[in-house]
């Protein structure tokens, strides 16, 4: 169910499947234009009542359907944060029409928790490309033409850091080379603790 890069915040089996149940109910519900689902803090573990940054992407047929993260910031309980981000996954990602209750079974959920973000220092591109861990690191490029980030399994997509790069830069509107030679960018890396719907039993 779960890939660790590395994420100091990590969950058991059950908090994830905990979790999952959480979102995929919270959708069902928002679609269907019903009242927020009621949750008894009580029963909820300590760890999915910790403030927690979630990114939640939403696939079908293997393909991306929707993702949101609302911010990087922990501001709100896990939980909290996964419920708010499946709606707006499914609802606000301009890429793509609105997920609609037909679609439901058909529509698989990740999630992704985010350890806060760290400013990474370097010097030239030459030291960016070498600090950087594929597979490991999510990173946040900040450039003057807007914000991106990629999570760190979307290093499986490219073949090399520089091509990661480049489409990072790209994705904001910025040059491709960017990365390379604008000295005002910043670059932010985190981790995550990534699992997901497997099985029917996850729903």
């Amino acid at each position: 169910m779960k890939r660790v890069n590395g994420a100091g915040l990590t969950l058991s089996s059950d908090e994830q499947s905990l979790l999952l149940r959480f979102a995929r109910r919270r959708l069902e519900v928002a679609l269907a234009e019903e009242d927020g689902i009621e949750v008894e803090h009580a029963e909820i573990p300590p760890a999915l009542m910790r403030k927690a940054a979630c990114f939640v992407t939403l696939t079908k047929d293997k393909g991306l359907r929707g993702c949101m993260l609302d911010s990087f910031i922990p501001h709100e309980p896990l939980y909290k944060n996964a419920m708010r981000n499946i709606v707006l996954a499914a609802t606000n990602d301009p890429r793509f029409p609105p997920v609609v209750s037909a679609e439901l079974s058909a529509v698989w959920i990740e999630i992704s928790v985010l350890d806060p973000p760290k400013p990474l220092s370097y010097d030239g591109p030459d030291e960016l490309l070498s600090k950087l861990v594929p597979g490991r690191d999510g990173v946040i490029l900040t450039t003057r033409y807007g914000r991106s980030t990629y999570l760190p399994h979307v290093w499986d997509a490219f073949p090399d850091a520089p091509a990661f790069l480049s489409s990072l830069c790209v994705k904001q509107g910025a040059p491709a080379d960017c990365w390379r030679d604008d000295r005002s960018i910043k670059v932010e890396i985190y981790r995550v603790f990534h699992f997901g719907e497997e099985a029917d039993h996850d729903r």
